[in-house]
C-alpha cells in the first residue's frame, strides 16, 4: 500500500540533458584519479572510493539533467 498518491504533474517544457554528458563522465573519472581520490585506503579497510562506486553515483549525469544548455566560459566548470 502507498502511502500517498503522486498528482499529475504540469510538465511545461520536455525534459533536456546536457551534450556533453559522456565527455562529462570522463572528465569527472580522470580528475578523480588525479586528485587521488580513487583506491584510497579507509582506517578499516577497504577504501572509499574506486572507478565502479564513482560511475555508480554518476555526478556527471546529475550536472548534465540541472544544466542541460552547453555552457563553454572561462568561469565554466568543466562538468557543464
Amino acid at each position: 500500500m502507498q502511502a500517498f498518491t503522486l498528482p499529475d504533474f504540469y510538465m511545461p517544457y520536455p525534459a533536456r540533458i546536457n551534450p556533453h554528458l559522456e565527455r562529462s563522465r570522463e572528465h569527472s573519472a580522470a580528475w578523480a584519479r588525479q586528485m587521488g581520490m580513487l583506491e584510497v585506503s579507509k582506517p578499516g579497510g577497504g577504501v572509499v572510493w574506486d572507478d565502479a562506486a564513482l560511475a555508480r553515483m554518476d555526478y556527471a549525469l546529475m550536472c548534465a539533467y540541472t544544466h542541460p544548455a552547453p555552457i563553454r566560459t572561462a568561469t565554466a566548470p568543466p562538468w557543464i
